[in-house]
């Protein structure tokens, strides 16, 4: 934390980084502890995430609101799922793991289509606008309720399920997109 507050040069951005850290860090820990499930590789994406959020501290207007919750969340899944590429990249899967997997359960083939999918499906998502990618990702990546998200982002749970809708059907818009320029060519 000490090398945080370094960062920042003037006294309140200090004090609005420390309690941002102390009000939204232990969330933000679970969040990436839930996606790279490594407790080292999360405290280092909190740390990569708070280093990220001084850089945009200007953005914060009130600390102990829905909408920080969210800035911050998604700032650490966004980062947590960059970490995991990451490392899914550099480390293939040693052999001795290879003959671990059950012969009853999915194929290593199945599992790798499954991680190309999910890849090409996060890659979708991105290219979502921000007000669709963020609601589609704190419910489908956060299981987060309508409930939950429309605490977050400040709105009606009925606009919450309206915008879900719509960010789905955005998505299948640009799958369906796709699929169709795959087709021509």
């Amino acid at each position: 934390m000490l090398f945080f507050l370094a960062m920042v040069l003037n006294e309140p951005q200090r004090s609005k980084l420390e309690e941002v850290y102390h009000r939204h860090g232990p969330s933000m820990y679970r969040v990436a502890l839930r996606i790279l499930n490594d407790e080292h590789l999360a405290q280092d994406a909190l740390h990569e995430a708070f280093i990220r959020i001084s850089e945009n501290l200007g953005k914060i207007n009130e600390v102990n609101c829905n909408r920080t919750r969210a800035y911050v969340v998604i700032i650490i899944r966004n980062i947590s799922i960059d970490i995991y590429r990451r490392r899914k990249k550099r480390s293939g899967l040693p052999l001795e793991e290879i003959e671990k997997f059950p012969e009853s359960g999915p194929s290593l083939e199945e599992l790798v289509i499954d991680n190309t999918m999910f890849d090409a499906m996060v890659t979708k998502i991105k290219e979502l606008p921000a007000h669709y990618a963020d609601i589609i990702a704190l419910k489908y990546f956060y299981h987060y309720d309508y409930e939950e998200i429309a605490l977050i982002l400040k709105i009606s749970v009925k606009n919450a399920r309206i915008r879900m809708y719509r960010a789905k059907q955005s998505l299948i818009r640009l799958i369906s997109q796709e699929q169709e320029v795959a087709n021509n060519d």
